[in-house]
């Protein structure tokens, strides 16, 4: 057994101490300044126990990344609806997100008369394949005040846009 397990009467691991052990490891980790941070290999997003961690060595992020799935099974446990991640360990990345956004005349007009536009926003990141095109539609926060925000929430926003132009 490892340090962060505890075997109860069923001979099991308990999440409680599996939970607060992987805390423990990732915020004896973590740096302010580190070069490598934990992420989902698919979204980019950093969830807990990792959410705001950085680490000054990819061995000490890969340990991070290790409790981190530990955490999360054990939540799971506790959870079984928590959003699955297939965390790895990444460089840090600060590239600024680019935005533009245009708006075109259409040549229709509006019920109320006025004239009518067609407005699109694109965001984009370094690579290729980082980027997204909205058109004519709500345009949401996809950064809460500390990290991205996860689909499941961007995906409730859009809904509850729609939900309001229909009722």
């Amino acid at each position: 057994m490892t340090p962060e397990t505890t075997s109860g009467t069923d001979g099991y691991a308990m999440p409680v101490e599996t939970i607060r052990a992987a805390r423990d490891t990732v915020a004896a980790l973590q740096s302010a300044e580190g070069d490598f941070v934990v992420s989902c290999r698919e979204s980019g997003i950093r969830p807990e126990p990792v959410t705001d961690a950085r680490f000054d060595s990819h061995s000490d992020a890969q340990q991070a990344c290790d409790a981190a799935r530990r955490y999360r099974d054990a939540m799971r446990t506790l959870d079984p609806s928590l959003s699955q991640y297939d965390l790895v360990v990444s460089p840090v990345d600060e590239t600024p997100l680019e935005v533009a956004s245009v708006r075109e005349q259409t040549g229709r007009r509006r019920a109320n008369g006025l004239p009518a536009s067609r407005r699109t926003v694109t965001l984009a990141g370094t690579g290729s394949d980082e980027w997204l095109r909205v058109e004519n539609g709500p345009v949401v926060h996809f950064t809460g005040p500390d990290s991205l925000l996860d689909d499941e929430v961007i995906a409730r926003q859009l809904r509850s846009k729609l939900d309001e132009k229909r009722g």
